[in-house]
């Protein structure tokens, strides 16, 4: 008999109930707390907003990877003018929760880096690189850099 659990999200109602929110707990009890989507100060009982509803990153988008482990990908030389591309297997992959937390760190970051390994020594030698530095190794031969850039 197989088991299947159903995962039930339900959209925040204010602030409080919101994954965003981080409440300061004052001894107040004026009930303010931090944003984490728009950095700002943020009251409890404020309305979750369709501009929130838009901004918040759906988690399934998020941890979907583009490259699966046992995949074949072209590693882009960016130094040599995008012109050498090397073929390497996906052995292993990596999520990266920071990326969301700040500006610096979501313009200068990749969701997922991925561990490759060269397709004629998979044991020996293996690297991490960034998603933005691989390409599908099929969609290679669509690109040609030289004299492009």
């Amino acid at each position: 008999m197989t088991q299947s659990t159903v995962k039930t999200t339900q959209v925040p109602t204010n602030c409080s109930n919101c994954p965003q929110f981080h409440d300061y707990q004052e001894k107040e009890n004026r009930s303010r707390g931090w944003c984490e989507q728009f950095n700002c100060v943020s009251f409890s009982h404020h309305p979750f907003t369709q501009d929130c509803r838009l901004n918040i990153p759906n988690e399934e988008d998020l941890l979907r990877s583009e490259h699966e482990v046992g995949s074949l990908v072209k590693l882009i030389d960016s130094t040599l003018d995008h012109s050498q591309w090397s073929t390497f297997i996906v052995v292993g992959k990596r999520y990266n929760p920071n990326r969301y937390q700040n500006t610096k760190t979501f313009l200068n970051q990749t969701d997922w880096y991925y561990r490759l390994a060269t397709t004629e020594q998979a044991l020996l030698s293996q690297i991490w690189v960034a998603e933005n530095e691989i390409c599908h190794y099929d969609q290679a031969d669509i690109i040609n850099p030289i004299g492009e850039f």
